[in-house]
């Protein structure tokens, strides 16, 4: 329902062209409704989103693979605040392997279960170009 919801705000409402940020913050999303969120900017496709802040939402796997698939697919997100989801090690592993984000600027995990796996996945997403415009981490 959310992403449906979203998407159909997106598509409808042409003065949303200028929207570059949503802010999601402390909003009471559920993994569920976080992927809805992530899925419905996907479907937008042309969403002018450059600021996409989740922070503080109860998030895991299922968010971060849908953004996996948001960042892969939208070059314009400089940055994605994913402070104090809940996530663990396999959330941040299922976000950060096989990451390609080339405008991500800011990609805030902190207070999260980055773990062994998420840093190693992070490691490798820059090493092998996929963040290159990554300024803060």
């Amino acid at each position: 329902v959310v992403a449906s919801r979203l998407t159909r705000l997106l598509e409808v409402n042409p003065g949303l062209e200028h929207l570059l940020e949503l802010n999601l913050e402390r909003s009471g999303l559920s993994d569920k409704a976080g992927a809805a969120v992530a899925i419905a900017l996907t479907r937008a496709g042309a969403a002018p989103v450059k600021i996409l802040k989740l922070g503080q939402n109860d998030l895991h796997l299922e968010t971060t693979s849908a953004l996996g698939r948001l960042l892969a697919s939208n070059s314009k997100i400089q940055e994605l605040d994913l402070f104090r989801c809940g996530l663990d090690v396999e959330a941040c592993a299922a976000l950060l392997e096989g990451l390609a984000a080339p405008a991500l600027k800011k990609l805030d995990l902190r207070n999260n279960g980055l773990g062994t796996r998420g840093g190693a996945a992070l490691v490798a997403a820059v090493q092998r170009g996929a963040l290159p415009a990554l300024e803060e981490l």
